[in-house]
């Protein structure tokens, strides 16, 4: 949809120029970047007066006048109690589009555009055709953070573009550290709520490690949509309720209890005749060493597993306030979700806590377990361990790890041996995987990267794509650049290459445009508009080429001109938010056998007739994600639920279906030995008997998530995840 008031390309122009005034970063000047105070200086403020409010999940969509009009009556409120700030949790956007952030600006009254400080929802960046570019132009870099008369606030962001479930990684958790380190007591607000029942951020055990000795006090969150108020790791925490769903805010005063400072939070409810009703939530303490730190466990020691039982002992202080310690394997299946989980009770005995946990069929490898400390004043801290679970003889054998700086999102690229993996800092590097160790070949510097690089020229050259606006070409003997290309929108999706009229061609997607370049030369052949937003990878056949989009259709343009042949729409949704969703906006588009080319959605994949775009067949499931792949005369298919198919591609008609149990997004299966391997989401490799669909082998790699298709180097498996971390395994026969 036109947006009038809000040009993308212009705001990205002209940002930092004042030319599109208070719209362009959202109050950044009138709050003053965190500077560590000096160590001597660090004493309990006092309790000045200071107030602050806090939204979240205002979900702003033009079309949704009902909760534009709710946002308005909150903002109005708000602004009338004059606070020093305003706290946006995130979620501001269905899906981050131009229009949307329009509509979000046009209820911001005018006195509170200074004072407003946002970080990104998971809606924000999930279908980000900018890249995130036009939300940091509008609101500023994230993470950050401010002080306020005595008080810290820091703004975090573990969202990850393309992706819904929330990851930190190494490099925020270090700017968390850093930026703690001798700062005031500390607010945090992010979008994921931490603990309870919440495993919305992947690594959110490394968050509580990081800020185990630092000032963190309190916590507002969204995501939930409901409001929920949780003790744990030292700070209370507030989700709040959505203003997707009402006019609601928070309001919060630091005021004195006892002479000692607190936050004092009250939820506020506002009529449509702009009256409101407070209803008070929490009191916050600011002072001392944080509530209820010392049930911090000093020590977690885990027994050797003793057929299927694993004993457990936890040691607190002495002095520890603790009511109970619970235990359980850590619910790595679950996928940036909640889940209540299966603790048990353990008993005091001998200064400790001790108890066995029940570890039958779990897989083979690394695994979390959890640690919860219950106080008497009913705060909880969470911590792990990590427990390590053998294998038996004939399974993947773990031959060495090494690190990438970020994650690795894309699949690996791999031909002749040689295996390229690329980065979202950027880090391009290319290695030959050995039994025993990695030879990286070089190393290279492109944009941050979001989906895999691909070989062209028989090899000699690597095509990646950035979100700096750039496909780059790589010499794939030294990683020198040989040419770039630069489109209007930043590369979200995987290149494919392909012969077009006895020339070699790059296919990629840039913001909502197809564009067909040379490989050997850099130069554009055509540029074609899908009308909607694309972060999978096309098929061609010489012919046509066939994409999706987030307009909801699929496409067939012609390989040499670009021209369209026909579209389809894949979808029944109407809305433009809606046929997003339910679109084909990130399918690796697969050609089938019988002039066949197969376009999936998170409703179904569908065989669609390559010269008409006509339905062949559909297989009910979200099958989008997960690239399928041709095995002899097979298919297999895997959806989002980690249900297998293997159909007949002529009809779709099932040969068998296996249930995983486990999440599968974005990393594709790997066929050798007549298995099938595939990393699921939760870092689960499994192999799959390709004859049976028996499930033969199963391995956890570790906690982190995985969305990168592996690479296979003679019976050498290269995989590689969210923390960067790139392993090499043996696999059996």
């Amino acid at each position: 949809m036109a947006n009038p008031h809000l040009d993308r390309r212009k705001v990205l122009r002209m940002a930092g120029t004042g030319a599109v005034g208070a719209a362009t970063v959202l109050g950044t000047q009138a709050l003053p970047r965190h500077r560590p105070a000096h160590a001597e200086t660090l004493r309990e403020p006092a309790a000045a007066p200071l107030s602050f409010a806090v939204v979240t999940d205002t979900h702003a969509n033009p079309v949704e006048g009902t909760r534009l009009g709710w946002l308005r009556l909150a903002f109005a409120s708000i602004a009338a109690g004059n606070p020093a700030f305003v706290l946006n949790a995130g979620d501001i956007t269905d899906y981050g589009g131009d229009d949307e952030y329009d509509a979000y600006l046009s209820t911001v009254p005018d006195a509170l555009r200074p004072k407003l400080r946002h970080v990104p929802g998971n809606h924000e960046m999930r279908w980000d055709v900018h890249g995130a570019e036009l939300y940091h132009r509008l609101f500023g870099p994230t993470p950050y953070s401010f002080d306020v008369a005595g008080l810290h606030v820091a703004g975090l962001d573990p969202t990850q573009l393309l992706q819904e479930p929330g990851h930190f990684g190494r490099e925020h958790l270090r700017w968390i550290a850093n930026d703690l380190r001798g700062a005031w007591p500390s607010v945090l607000f992010l979008h994921y709520p931490f603990g309870a029942e919440h495993y919305f951020v992947n690594d959110q055990d490394a968050f509580f490690e990081t800020v185990a000795d630092l000032p963190v006090r309190a916590v507002f969150a969204g995501h939930i949509h409901r409001e929920q108020v949780v003790r744990t790791n030292g700070f209370t925490q507030v989700a709040a309720e959505a203003v997707k769903d009402g006019a609601f805010y928070y309001w919060v005063e630091r005021t004195s209890d006892a002479s000692h400072p607190v936050l004092q939070v009250w939820a506020v409810a506002v009529a449509a005749d702009g009256s409101d009703t407070r209803r008070e939530l929490v009191t916050i303490p600011l002072g001392g060493d944080g509530a209820d730190r010392g049930l911090r466990p000093v020590r977690i020691d885990l027994g050797g597993p003793t057929g299927d039982a694993l004993q457990v002992t936890v040691g607190l202080d002495t002095s520890a306030p603790a009511a109970g310690v619970r235990a359980q394997v850590y619910p790595q299946a679950v996928f940036g979700g909640g889940s209540a989980g299966t603790w048990v009770d353990l008993a005091p005995t001998d200064g400790a806590w001790s108890g066995s946990l029940s570890v039958a069929g779990l897989a083979a490898g690394i695994h979390r377990i959890q640690v919860r400390v219950g106080g008497t004043s009913g705060a909880s801290h969470d911590a792990t361990a990590t427990l390590s679970v053998p294998a038996a003889a004939g399974a993947p054998v773990d031959r060495w790890q090494a690190r990438i700086p970020g994650s690795v999102q894309g699949a690996l690229a791999e031909r002749d041996g040689l295996v390229v993996a690329a980065s979202t800092t950027g880090q391009i590097e290319a290695f030959r995987p050995r039994a025993t160790k990695r030879a990286v070949v070089w190393r290279a510097r492109v944009g941050a990267a979001y989906r895999g690089p691909a070989f062209a020229s028989g090899g000699e050259t690597v095509i990646v794509g950035s979100a700096d606006h750039r496909l780059s070409a790589l010499d794939a003997g030294s990683g020198r650049v040989r040419w770039r290309f630069s489109p209007d929108d930043p590369v979200l999706s995987s290149p494919l290459v392909a012969s077009i009229g006895g020339g070699e061609f790059v296919l990629f997607a840039a913001g909502r445009r197809l564009h067909a370049v040379d490989t050997r030369t850099g130069r554009a052949r055509w540029s074609a508009d899908l009308h909607g937003f694309f972060a999978g990878r096309v098929a061609c056949d010489g012919t046509r080429v066939y994409a999706g989009s987030g307009d909801g259709r699929a496409y067939a343009l012609d390989a040499a001109t670009g021209e369209q042949l026909w579209s389809v729409s894949m979808t029944t949704r109407s809305d433009v938010y809606g046929r997003l969703l339910y679109g084909p906006w990130d399918d690796t588009v697969e050609l089938l056998p019988g002039g066949l080319v197969l376009v999936s959605t998170v409703s179904s994949a569908t065989a669609l007739d390559a010269a008409t775009g006509a339905a062949a067949w559909t297989v009910a499931g979200s099958h989008m994600y997960t690239p399928a792949r041709l095995v002899d005369d097979s298919l297999l298919l895997v959806d989002e639920r980690g249900k297998v198919h293997l159909v007949d591609p002529a009809t779709g008609v099932a040969r068998w279906v296996r249930e995983l149990g486990v999440r599968a997004f974005n990393a594709g299966p790997m066929i050798s030995g007549g298995l099938a391997w595939l990393v699921a989401a939760t870092g689960l490799l499994v192999g799959i008997d390709l004859a049976s669909g028996e499930v033969r082998h199963r391995r956890q790699l570790g906690p982190s998530n995985t969305f990168s298709t592996p690479a296979l180097v003679d019976n050498l498996l290269v995989t590689a995840d969210q923390d960067g971390l790139v392993r090499g395994l043996t696999l059996p026969g």
